[in-house]
């Protein structure tokens, strides 16, 4: 019973140093952000293995059309597509894609909901909705993540506002 109460008390501590971290790190980079920089937003996906090439075709077919047409009008910058040259145990991912969007709100107003994009672009809107549960299905493992540029000629610090 004490290991239990012990492990139940570890967890939680852990818990709250994790909680606790995340948020000093926000604080840390609190006032951080140039509005004049583009915003630089990364996701990864981690699928089965010999399962990449499915999914690649997947996105190809479902996704990227919707970020060419966003890249096209302005409301994206670019969008890459990475794969790893070495394996690495962790963290585990596939595929690493790094979307540029425009400075908030120096880009064009999006003349379009999401839906009726989707809806414009894939005529079988069953089709599209089965491929990207099909790409969805493939999916291991996704995360997203935003990057913050830091300039070493100017203010290179993480406490310290613009």
């Amino acid at each position: 019973m004490k290991l239990r109460t012990l492990r139940s008390a570890l967890l939680v501590a852990g818990c709250l140093l994790s909680s606790s971290l995340g948020q000093l790190f926000a604080q840390a980079v609190a006032g951080r952000a140039d509005p004049d920089k583009p915003v630089v937003s990364v996701s990864y996906y981690q699928v089965p293995p010999g399962r990449q090439d499915d999914w690649l075709a997947l996105y190809k077919k479902y996704h990227y059309p919707i970020m060419k047409y966003q890249i096209e009008h302005g409301y994206a910058l670019s969008e890459k597509v990475y794969t790893r040259t070495h394996h690495a145990v962790s963290p585990a991912w596939d595929f690493m894609i790094i979307i540029t969007s425009p400075a908030p709100g120096k880009g064009p107003k999006p003349t379009l909901t999401r839906g009726e994009l989707i809806r414009s672009l894939f005529k079988d809107i069953d089709d599209y909705v089965k491929g990207e549960k099909a790409r969805w299905a493939l999916t291991v493992e996704h995360w997203d993540d935003s990057l913050l540029e830091l300039d070493p000629d100017r203010n290179f610090s993480l406490y310290e506002p613009n």
